[in-house]
């Protein structure tokens, strides 16, 4: 009961950051200025920030594969927070990487990406977050560049109904797994939330290969975000990126 209600707490105190308008992407509520404010201290003091850039090239290892048990969970929520576009599921799927298991919350889009690979950035990229019973936070990077449309978020159409900042109830099947690059090599590092409150207790995974959306999805899901909500490159501060 007391994992329960810890689990409870943090994820609704994490996502009510996204809530939260006090902080933005321009001008006095810019990430320059998150760490003057309650709620972003950690984004100004922190030594392990997100997001980074990855070098392709350092500390190969074998790397533990990451267990999907999305199954057939479902999305419920959709959201224009006013910060990003965000999809929310009902509990019930995980995935296990390092013998711990995380509860898959929400994904949502930054544009363009904010890591960016060997100094590129690509349009696009989604992260999936995920949540364990301690608190710890492991979030899916996946990069998107222009190409084929992508029939699998064709699926979640209905964002394009929402008019400006608001919200959508719903019950879709989605596996996010359909949505992943096929070959899912993957980046690592430890880092933080890229956006207020800045909790540096997230494990990043990042997959090497892009996916594809069409420009016009692109456009979609930007026609939904604020002018750029990409945090800056943070310092590696000496971090390890490993890589499989």
């Amino acid at each position: 009961m007391k994992k329960a209600c810890l689990f409870l707490s943090i994820l609704v105190a994490t996502m009510s950051y996204s809530q939260n308008h006090h902080w933005g992407y321009e001008g006095e509520s810019s990430p320059e200025h998150w760490g003057e404010l309650e709620e972003g201290k950690q984004c100004g003091i922190g030594k392990y920030q997100s997001p980074i850039n990855i070098s392709k090239s350092k500390y190969k290892k074998d790397l533990p594969p990451i267990l999907f048990n999305y199954g057939t969970g479902e999305i419920e929520d959709i959201e224009d927070n006013g910060h990003s576009l965000q999809f929310d599921f009902k509990s019930g799927s995980t995935i296990t990487y390092n013998n711990k298991v995380y509860t898959l919350v929400q994904f949502h889009a930054h544009e363009e990406s904010e890591h960016t690979i060997d100094r590129v950035r690509y349009p696009l990229e989604l992260h999936f977050v995920h949540k364990a019973n301690d608190g710890s936070v492991l979030v899916i990077g996946v990069l998107v560049k222009e190409g084929n449309l992508n029939s699998y978020f064709e699926k979640l159409e209905i964002f394009k109904t929402l008019k400006g900042v608001g919200k959508i109830k719903t019950i879709i099947k989605f596996n996010p797994e359909n949505l992943y690059p096929k070959d899912k090599s993957y980046f690592t590092y430890l880092g933080s939330l890229t956006t207020p409150p800045c909790a540096e207790n997230v494990t990043w995974i990042v997959f090497k290969n892009p996916i594809t959306m069409s420009e016009d999805e692109i456009d979609e899901i930007k026609y939904h975000l604020p002018k750029t909500n990409n945090r800056p490159l943070q310092p590696l501060n000496g971090r390890t990126i490993f890589n499989n």
